[in-house]
């Protein structure tokens, strides 16, 4: 009697294509986005035959940077395969970009694919000050009332908000990335490279709009002599459900 297959071995590998003309972009962060593609063999083919000098032909993938009909062409990548993948850096954050596959002898194109259309996250502080908002310094101002009397303003606040709402139902939800915290005072503060205002006593406070994703914030505090930095890097995920 012969002994059974393990699961594992039964299990068939994953096929290299799947005859299925595609090229998809995926953000990863700031300024990272993956793309997959995969050609058709006869895309390929018609596009060489179109440009006939197969010595000069190669193939690109054209990073365009904006919206649908505005777009720019800001750059130029070579790659050998029909199938396959790539990391793209994108140096300015918060911007569309779409990517197209194409064929060139140098002198003309010819597009085979292009990808969806992708956004990546701001890589700085929210432009939209909401005055609904309080700073860290209100929050605190709150936080001290709240515990030094017997009846919280704040939960006053929203008893009066129940009330006024019980005969409707709405619901928006906003979030906000609010990152404080403190140096040595005098040294230079810089979040994602760029420096930020300190107090005398070396605190500091951002507020970032917050959509869905995944962002990485650098922070970085460098001494005054310039010989001592500390590097500190929290990487916050929204994901709404």
């Amino acid at each position: 009697m012969s002994e059974p297959i393990p699961f594992v071995q039964r299990i068939p590998d994953l096929p290299i294509a799947y005859g299925k003309s595609r090229l998809i972009c995926l953000v990863k962060n700031l300024n990272w986005v993956y793309v997959f593609w995969e050609l058709l063999p006869e895309q390929v083919v018609n596009a060489y035959a179109q440009l006939g000098q197969l010595s000069q032909c190669r193939k690109i993938l054209r990073v365009h940077k904006g919206e649908a009909g505005k777009q720019e062409a800001i750059a130029d990548i070579t790659v050998d395969h029909d199938v396959g993948s790539h990391y793209l850096y994108l140096a300015d954050p918060g911007k569309p970009y779409c990517i197209e596959f194409m064929v060139t002898d140098g002198d003309r194109f010819i597009s085979l694919r292009t990808s969806n259309f992708v956004v990546t996250p701001f890589g700085k502080e929210s432009d939209v000050q909401d005055e609904e908002w309080a700073t860290i310094d209100e929050l605190y101002e709150r936080y001290k009332y709240s515990h030094s009397t017997q009846s919280s303003p704040m939960v006053f606040d929203a008893a009066q908000k129940i009330q006024r709402e019980k005969d409707e139902l709405d619901l928006e939800v906003y979030t906000e990335l609010i990152i404080h915290g403190k140096a040595t005072p005098g040294a230079n503060v810089f979040i994602q490279g760029e420096q930020v205002d300190t107090k005398d006593n070396g605190s500091f406070s951002l507020r970032y709009s917050l959509e869905e994703g995944t962002y990485v914030y650098p922070i970085k505090a460098v001494a005054v002599h310039e010989k001592t930095t500390r590097t500190i890097v929290p990487v916050i995920m929204r994901e709404t459900y």
